[in-house]
């Protein structure tokens, strides 16, 4: 990740994929919905996949998300993961699954969203508990 010299306002895109994310149903997602109003972006990464940091230029009420990855999106080689760091907007992960740089921008006409299911404080996997 590169630090900006200064922080910038979301893109149209990117603006538009994190509101897509905040679409689905779960935990702490109004309050994210709230910061997305005032995230800035502050680290690009340099490969040119588009995955981008935010901070937020005031402060916010904390998100009671359950997971760090409260939502991902799957798309045709491309997957978009929303980090939310302590109950604060942090990044919007591309993940490609190309050689391609830099990435096409992931639109949310291509992704299908998902939620993954909450996982209780020290449950085990029937896999791991033999």
């Amino acid at each position: 990740m590169a630090k900006l010299t200064e922080c910038r306002p979301l893109t149209e895109r990117e603006r538009e994929l994190l509101e897509f994310m905040l679409t689905a149903d779960f935990p702490g997602r109004d309050e994210l919905k709230a910061q997305a109003n005032g995230a800035e972006v502050c680290w690009e990464c340099a490969c040119g996949c588009g995955t981008i940091n935010v901070e937020l230029k005031e402060p916010y009420i904390r998100a009671a998300t359950r997971e760090p990855i409260p939502v991902e999106a799957y798309g045709k080689g491309a997957d978009v993961l929303l980090f939310v760091r302590p109950g604060l907007l942090s990044s919007l992960e591309i993940v490609n699954h190309g050689d391609a740089r830099p990435l096409p921008y992931p639109s949310a006409n291509n992704l299908q969203l998902w939620v993954p299911p909450h996982r209780a404080v020290g449950a085990t996997s029937a896999k791991n508990s033999s």
